[in-house]
């Protein structure tokens, strides 16, 4: 069996998503940020995503725009981007997303790349400690992985055509 080494680092997220790679650090672990748009669920209540899913439909007729853009990207960023098992909108979200004009000032691929790649490495280390795992889940925007697949499977396949 041979195995290779598929390089994949930040600019992987800029070109395969098109995710800004410079700008303000984003902190997952910000807990307990004041915001307009998570009071809208109750200040202290935990958010995840099947409760925006509810709100969005239940509320759609008295949502403002403004709130419905607010909690629709929410649950991109929330479904696509940096998904979890329990479904839970991580609290720093909340607070970017309640001024949308700045947005885009944040360091979104970083924060992509890096919660993948914990992904990856908590996989790992599960699959090294556990002998008899039967299902492994990986977190984060696995799309990514597909993408840097495919690139990789047409470069291949370009590699072979070339040798002809």
């Amino acid at each position: 069996m041979r195995k290779e080494v598929a390089v994949f680092n930040l600019l992987d997220v800029c070109l395969g998503l098109g995710l800004r790679v410079v700008g303000e650090f984003i902190d997952l672990n910000m807990e307990g940020l004041d915001s307009e748009c998570k009071n809208l669920f109750g200040p202290d209540k935990v958010v995840d995503v099947e409760m925006l899913y509810d709100y969005i439909v239940n509320n759609i007729r008295d949502l403002s725009l403004d709130n419905f853009c607010k909690l629709y990207l929410l649950l991109g960023i929330s479904e696509f981007l940096l998904p979890n098992r329990s479904g839970r909108v991580f609290s720093i979200f909340f607070k970017i997303v309640d001024d949308l004009p700045i947005i885009g000032k944040y360091n979104w691929g970083d924060v992509v790349y890096k919660y993948l790649v914990r992904s990856i490495f908590d996989a790992k280390t599960l699959l090294r400690d556990k002998l008899t795992i039967k299902q492994l889940y990986l977190v984060s925007c696995v799309y990514l992985l597909q993408v840097i697949n495919f690139f990789l499977f047409h470069l291949e396949f370009k590699v072979c055509f070339d040798e002809l």
